[in-house]
């Protein structure tokens, strides 16, 4: 069979040793809190993703299911925060982004914004907030929108094509050990070898750049990432590279036991 590189992020974790859909009670309580489904990709992938210690430091979160968070239940955190404040000083708030919304019932904030169903944060220091439009949330596999702490809070800009897209990005991202090394102490507490590697061992191990590197990376200034599989050597390779920086390069193989 060889080399696999149209495996989706839900199949690499499976191949990685999560295959159980461990996180139903958790999503059927964020769909009834939603009044919605989740997207059908998104839902199966935290269905087994759910408190996996393999994603412990992903951008996406998988760590406490069972409440769904929108943009929306963020304003509303805020106004209840300071309202009392805002009635008090009002010539004190009026620059304030989120007076907007409180001088609107909730009903009329779409007049201001869209709702997005929030599903991650890029991990550590949480200046970019990731999420699904609410209106896009009855796609099998809708676009994933970006906000940053810098931008106004109604600045959503697209991220990903696909929620697809967004979660074959943070995988690699997380297998690639470029910040943190939690996922290879994870797979080596889970029996697999792993070793680090350099853009040089991509031909030994006769891995095809073009295939592999698909995915625009979170980290670099034009960073590309990418997660292949041979399916007979029981193989993973997770590489990150930037082509903005020949000297930038991450990667790992993991082995199978």
């Amino acid at each position: 069979m060889g080399i696999r590189y149209d495996l989706t992020a839900l199949e690499l974790l499976n191949r990685l040793g999560w295959a159980e859909p461990v996180g139903e009670t958790a999503l059927a309580q964020m769909e009834d809190q939603l009044g919605c489904k989740i997207p059908a990709v998104l839902r199966a992938f935290l269905s087994t993703a759910a408190n996996c210690p393999l994603l412990r430091t992903a951008d996406l979160w998988t760590q406490k299911l069972g409440e769904a968070y929108t943009f929306y239940d963020q304003i509303q955190e805020m106004i209840d925060a300071e309202k009392e404040y805002w009635e008090d000083s009002p010539e004190d708030c009026e620059a304030n982004e989120y007076v907007p919304f409180w001088k609107l019932p909730r009903e009329r904030w779409g007049e201001l914004s869209g709702d997005y169903l929030l599903i991650g944060s890029d991990s550590g220091a949480g200046v970019v907030q990731f999420g699904v439009r609410v209106q896009d949330l009855g796609e099998a596999d809708p676009p994933v929108y970006w906000n940053h702490e810098c931008d106004p809070i109604t600045d959503w800009n697209a991220w990903d094509q696909s929620v697809s897209d967004f979660l074959m990005r943070t995988l690699c991202d997380v297998l690639c050990c470029g910040e943190y090394g939690s996922a290879e102490r994870v797979m080596k507490k889970a029996g697999w070898t792993v070793n680090s590697l350099e853009r040089k061992d991509l031909a030994r191990l006769d891995c095809d750049e073009a295939s592999l590197l698909r995915w625009a990376s979170t980290y670099g200034a034009d960073a590309v990432c990418g997660c292949c599989y041979d399916e007979e050597a029981g193989q993973l390779l997770a590489v990150r590279m930037d082509r903005a920086d020949p000297k930038y390069f991450q990667g790992r193989e993991y082995l199978r036991p």
